[in-house]
């Protein structure tokens, strides 16, 4: 596809939708399928898609949208925001909800349903891919609700995927650049939802935070994420062991993700400069990590 695709349309009943060319092609590319759409109003869609990632603003009365999931969706992953009205995301897979009306989708190939349930309903929808959630706590969680996240946090999140999703993207000179801030949008999104307020996350994910937000520094240590975290050694160590997981374990691997992103975006870049941009001490470091994290990645179950 181009850099950079926008979408701006409005129709009425699921005939309107079929007779569309435009937003079926999305449908189909999407693997997204409207299966009842109410006529008491339109469903009108302004959407920005990048080639990776997209966000839509909708509104639309009571409607189901199924996503049929397969072997692709395991590389995919969705946020779903409820901005008035309601919605009712369902399916056997993880998906991590917290107040208000937001929806985390991690990646995974159990079918989706989405079904608005008001008269009139306004929806933003993101959809990019699993590096938007590589580095969170994705895991079904059983107890009481996820504390809601504070409006003065979550509103300039929304306002600007509100105004990405208009459809227009003025100067192609921004294109790069603005899907770079609309990745990182979507990341903050995601973790606000899966972590909330930093106060809810255990130590292992405070730690998990520092070492995504650090690990380009070389000097970043088992001693030194301690340090940062306030606790012992031995303590942070033992955090880990409960999750099954090593602190320089975890480091490893975020790094060797970090440079695969950096390989995928920058093809031409040394080695050398991969490895030193990513945190590694040396190329051979970089080479193991990589070899070890696409052993642990054939290894890794789905989520759901």
């Amino acid at each position: 596809m181009p850099p950079v695709q926008g979408l701006r349309l409005a129709v009425r009943g699921i005939a309107a939708v079929e007779a569309n060319p435009a937003l079926s092609d999305y449908l189909t590319s999407a693997n997204l399928k409207i299966v009842r759409l109410e006529e008491s109003d339109s469903l009108r869609i302004r959407m920005t898609r990048f080639p990776e990632i997209t966000f839509a603003h909708a509104n639309l009365p009571r409607a189901v949208v199924e996503w049929p999931r397969d072997a692709l969706s395991l590389t995919r992953a969705a946020v779903i925001v409820c901005v008035s009205g309601r919605i009712a995301v369902t399916s056997s897979s993880t998906i991590i909800e917290r107040r208000p009306g937001l929806h985390l989708i991690p990646p995974g190939d159990a079918p989706l349903t989405f079904e608005t349930l008001d008269g009139l309903n306004e929806i933003l929808y993101i959809s990019a891919p699993a590096s938007l959630v590589s580095e969170l706590d994705v895991r079904r969680r059983s107890g009481s609700p996820r504390p809601e996240v504070p409006a003065n946090v979550l509103a300039p999140l929304l306002a600007f995927a509100t105004s990405l999703s208009s459809g227009t993207v003025g100067n192609s000179l921004v294109i790069g650049p603005l899907r770079a801030v609309a990745m990182e949008v979507g990341r903050a999104l995601a973790r606000l939802i899966a972590e909330g307020d930093p106060s809810e996350l255990t130590l292992f994910s405070r730690t998990m935070r520092l070492i995504v937000d650090n690990h380009a520094d070389p000097r970043l240590s088992v001693p030194r994420l301690a340090e940062l975290a306030g606790v012992s050694s031995r303590s942070l160590q033992a955090a880990f062991a409960a999750e099954g997981a090593t602190v320089a374990g975890e480091l490893r691997a975020t790094r060797a993700r970090a440079a695969k992103e950096l390989r995928e975006r920058h093809p031409g870049m040394p080695a050398e400069q991969l490895a030193r941009t990513a945190g590694f001490g040396s190329v051979s470091s970089l080479y193991r990590a990589l070899e070890r994290d696409s052993a642990a990645g054939d290894a890794r179950p789905d989520p759901s």
